[in-house]
Order: structure tokens, then sequence, then C-alpha cells
């Protein structure tokens, strides 16, 4: 495990020291992976489509409000796991009773983590990148003062779940706060090298799997 940073409560603007090569070649090796993910994965995808369709009425795919380390809003896509009647958010405050009601096969595909394959077309489109800073369910500066982490983007894996933290436990406030010592670590001590470590070592975690 790599040290965690130590959290500066102060407004602080922080850049990743990237050079162009390493830019281009984080935002080349994100559309490649979409590309190749979305065409191999295409049967797949259509089969799970129809299986939702089939299994309760509403849309195939759903949107999820998601914020970034500056606490910019945008949507991500997820297959929809939920009755389409249960128009309920997930809040920082919510409790299982509040969640909505999901499916069957929702369950099967939440627990395989295939409801997150749609999350290839936010990374073709350039709003999320592999690896990056954590993608938080509620703006962070809603309990925390914001931090200017320039110029990253939200990452389906991040440090934060290297370090099996997601910012969805029981105490949302503080598991916010670690993610954000991670994000702090990771803008910092940002090379294509670390990268490709949180990449393998999320491979290789059998959290992952669990």
């Amino acid at each position: 495990m790599f040290p965690l940073a130590t959290y500066r409560p102060e407004p602080r603007r922080l850049r990743a020291p990237t050079s162009l090569f390493q830019s281009l070649f984080k935002r080349g090796f994100d559309i490649v992976v979409a590309t190749a993910g979305l065409l191999l994965l295409s049967p797949l995808i259509l089969l799970i489509s129809l299986a939702i369709k089939i299994d309760s009425s509403g849309p195939t795919l759903c949107r999820h409000k998601r914020y970034n380390s500056n606490n910019v809003e945008f949507e991500i896509f997820e297959f929809r796991t939920t009755l389409a009647a249960d128009k309920r958010e997930r809040t920082l405050n919510s409790t299982p009773v509040d969640m909505p009601s999901v499916t069957r096969l929702g369950q099967t595909l939440r627990h395989s983590g295939i409801n997150k394959l749609p999350l290839l077309l936010n990374l073709l489109r350039g709003e999320i990148s592999i690896v990056g800073s954590h993608l938080f369910m509620a703006a962070s500066g809603k309990a925390f003062s914001p931090l200017d982490l320039h110029e990253v983007r939200p990452g389906i894996i991040s440090w934060a779940h290297v370090n099996d933290d997601h910012g969805e436990s029981a105490d949302a406030a503080k598991s916010i706060y670690r993610c954000i010592k991670c994000d702090l670590y990771y803008v910092e001590h940002y090379s294509l090298s670390f990268d490709m470590a949180i990449l393998f070592r999320t491979i290789l975690s059998w959290s992952t799997y669990s």
C-alpha cells in the first residue's frame, strides 16, 4: 500500500504533473479500451438489454448524477437495475427503505458489476477515464471545502478503490473525507506508472470479483 497523503482542509489548486505525451497516451488508452470493449462486448450488451426488457418494463439504460473532484455534475450510464416506476434517487442520507426496488435481474447485474458496462460510453465521450479521481455520488463540497483538482477526470477505478473505500459506507461523510485524501495523493503523485499500478492492483484484487 502507498501511504495516504495528509489532508489539507484549505482550498488549493493542484495540477497533475502531466506532459503532453502523458495526456495523449492516457486519452488514447481510454479510447482504445472503450472502443474495443464496446465492439467485443456488443453481443453481451444486446443480450443484457433484451433480458432487462423481458424482466421489467422501462428503459434499458438509466442515468445517474455524479460529481468529479471539482464538484462538477455530469451523468453516467448504467444498465437499469430497478423498477422504472420508482423515481427516487439515492442521497447521502438515504436508507435501505428509501432505495429504489431492485429487480431480480438487477440484483445479478449489480453483484457481478455488469450493470456498469455502459460506462464505456462515458469513457469514449471523455467524461471519465479508466483510472482517475473518485466518482462522487454527491458533491463533496456539501460536506467539505471544495478542492480544485485541476483537469483530473473521474475514473472508473481510483486510488480510493485500491484502498477499499468507495465513499458509500454507513458514515458517508467520513468515507468521502477519505476519498478526498486519496484523490489528493493521486493528483500529487500522478504518473502513467501509477495509473498502471492502480489498474493492475484492481484487476488482481479479490475484492474486485467478490
